[in-house]
């Protein structure tokens, strides 16, 4: 696996991360509509390898969760999968990340995209501060959050108007458990290697 390599400078890139297990819909829509509001160049979608905010472990492996990506975003020139947290191993921390992509990619303007809701837990984030200096989030609105202005000092944002999708990785993964059809929330790519590999069904 290589971390990707961006084919020439670019004027502005959103970095999108999250376990993506399963990859689905919610997520694309998300991509398509930062990518377009903020008219990016490209979205670089991050599958980390341990968020450092949730306890529980990925269900599909790695590569299961790095392919499923690829196929979902196989359509989309915009959009490219980058695998740095997963072969760095250990927690994902977003410092990291963002560090390592700054230092082959100082000309872009960078985004990190956000839920309002996770916006709301900045402040807990490892070396916040530092992000904060690096990136400008891209928080998507939420009924029930407020997008208001951070503690954290020197933090940049802008809100993204983004449709309210209810399905979620882990309402997906219930789903298959229960041998239901997940037709409308996956990409169909994504849905045949779900089905392909047995995936999500204990």
């Amino acid at each position: 696996m290589k971390q990707t390599e961006l084919s020439s400078p670019r004027k502005s890139v959103a970095l999108y991360g999250g376990s993506f297990d399963p990859v689905h819909c919610a997520h694309l829509a998300v991509a398509r509509v930062t990518q377009a509001q903020l008219d990016l160049d490209q979205v670089i979608f991050i599958p980390a390898a341990q968020s450092p905010l949730k306890a529980h472990t990925t269900i599909a492996s790695d590569e299961a969760r790095i392919e499923m990506l690829r196929l979902a975003t196989a359509e989309q020139p915009r959009f490219a999968v980058d695998c740095s947290e997963i072969e760095r191993g250990g927690i994902s921390y977003t410092v990291d990340t963002i560090q390592a992509f700054r230092a082959k990619n100082t000309a872009s303007q960078l985004y990190w995209i956000i839920g309002a809701d996770q916006f709301e837990r900045l402040p807990q984030w490892h070396r916040i501060e530092d992000i904060a200096r690096l990136v400008t989030f891209a928080v998507l609105r939420r009924p029930g959050h407020t997008i208001a202005k951070s503690v954290v000092p020197g933090l940049k944002y802008v809100g993204i108007e983004a449709p309210l999708m209810s399905h979620s990785s882990s309402a997906i993964r219930a789903a298959l458990e229960q041998g239901l059809s997940v037709q409308d929330l996956v990409p169909p790519s994504v849905e045949a290697f779900i089905s392909s590999h047995g995936l999500y069904t204990q």
